[in-house]
């Protein structure tokens, strides 16, 4: 049986005033993004930011309750997602600036992937704004990804069905989590994509049952991902927006437990709290779920691999995430 949300009576003392600075940082952030898409001869948006029919997207036939797909208040490709990004070297990227300030820090987070002898570095703080990264890494063509609604990290190959798929931000959650859909002209045969799920979850990618095979990634600093792979190359800010990367909207969602959106079930009362990232590794039936541990004992969403710079087969979430888009087979959680 999930575990109910509690009700809290939030006043502007006890807290309010820290949701409304959320909202308004979130809605300022929304409207960057949707500027370019209400540009004269753009395509309408998609979706009404209510409810998930609005969206256009084929919903049938569904490998997950109908109900439990829901509208994240943006519409489709408000995050733009990427494609064959721009990228530099190390040294250029030290050099970089952001705003007023530098466009990496040694302490700034990265996902780290090395395919095809290449390394190359995606920073969190730009993967917020975007979420999805289709690039090509060492002849290998990628998707990074990255939901801090769900804490969800995870590389994937593009690759399935026989094509190498581009991937953008659908508007919709399952389970708080990323849906992706498959991008195709005139939208004509297009399916959403499970990012904790690694597969496609309605449309007539799902009715083939098609999956996404994770490629190993590293979660750690800028500065130990440097050392151990002083090669690298990283993604580099989209012109005239590398402001908005020093933003962080999601502060007081990852300081307190509450969810922003239906999640069902929730993990069972034990030792993780909710927001507690974990690392899973292993295949369904033989999942382990690893908490990512900071001295004292503590887990924080802002905490990285206990593997540092080595590039691991796996996948990242928030607990609670994890545990509602596998339920049946959530794994063993590692002491």
């Amino acid at each position: 049986m999930s575990t109910p949300l509690r009700e809290k009576r939030l006043t502007w003392r006890s807290g309010g005033w820290i949701l409304f600075l959320a909202i308004a940082l979130t809605t300022a952030g929304t409207v960057w993004n949707l500027a370019p898409l209400l540009r004269p001869g753009r395509e309408r948006p998609r979706g009404d930011g209510r409810t998930a029919a609005s969206y256009g997207f084929t919903l049938e036939p569904s490998l997950a309750p109908p109900a439990r797909i829901v509208s994240s208040g943006m519409v489709a490709d408000a995050l733009p997602a990427l494609t064959d990004p721009a990228i530099f070297d190390a040294p250029a990227a030290d050099a970089a600036r952001a705003g007023r300030g530098r466009y990496l820090v040694p302490s700034d987070k990265v996902a780290g992937v090395v395919a095809g002898g290449a390394a190359r570095a995606y920073p969190l703080r730009v993967l917020v704004w975007h979420e999805v990264v289709n690039d090509t890494v060492g002849g290998t063509p990628i998707a990074v990804t990255y939901n801090p609604l769900s804490g969800g990290l995870a590389v994937f190959d593009r690759r399935a069905g026989g094509e190498a798929l581009e991937l953008g931000v659908s508007g919709l959650l399952y389970q708080s989590g990323l849906l992706m859909y498959d991008r195709r002209p005139g939208h004509r045969g297009e399916s959403l994509w499970s990012q904790l799920q690694s597969r496609a979850i309605t449309g007539p990618a799902a009715g083939a049952g098609r999956t996404l095979a994770w490629v190993p990634l590293a979660l750690c600093r800028w500065d130990d991902w440097r050392a151990a792979h002083p090669e690298t190359t990283v993604l580099a800010p989209i012109p005239g927006e590398e402001e908005k990367y020093g933003q962080d909207v999601y502060g007081s969602y990852l300081g307190a437990e509450d969810l922003r959106f239906p999640v069902d079930p929730l993990p069972p009362t034990g030792p993780l709290p909710w927001k507690s990232r974990v690392l899973v590794t292993g295949t369904p039936g033989a999942w382990k779920v690893t908490p990512l541990a900071v001295p004292g004992g503590e887990t924080r969403p802002e905490v990285v691999s206990p593997f540092g710079a080595t590039p691991i087969l796996g996948i990242y979430a928030f607990w609670f995430a994890w545990y509602a888009t596998h339920a049946d087979d959530p794994g063993t959680v590692a002491p």
